[in-house]
C-alpha cells in the first residue's frame, strides 16, 4: 500500500523489505503455535529475530518469531476474540 492506502500492484519482490512491528505496538501472530493471537509486541531482539507478545485476552507472554508476527492497524474487536 502507498500512503493513501491504496494498493500498489507490480512491486517486484526484491523492492520490499520487511517493516518491524514497534515496541508496545499492536501485533497479530500470524502463524505458528499461536496464530491469531492478538497483543502488543512487549519487547523484540532483532539480533536473535524473536519477540514476546502479550496476549490482549490472557495476558500470557508469547516467544514468537519475528517473521511470524506484524503491525496490526484495524479494529481489534474484528478479530472475534
Amino acid at each position: 500500500m502507498d500512503e493513501s492506502k491504496e494498493i500498489v500492484q507490480g512491486v517486484s519482490q526484491d523492492m520490499l523489505e520487511t517493516a518491524l512491528p514497534r515496541r508496545g505496538g499492536p501485533v497479530l501472530v500470524l502463524s505458528g503455535k499461536y496464530k491469531g493471537a492478538f497483543g502488543s509486541l512487549v519487547e523484540r531482539d532483532l539480533d536473535r529475530e524473536v519477540g514476546v507478545v502479550q496476549d490482549a485476552d490472557t495476558h500470557e507472554l508469547l516467544n514468537v518469531k519475528l517473521e511470524q508476527i506484524a503491525e496490526y492497524i484495524g479494529d481489534p474487536s474484528l478479530l472475534g476474540h
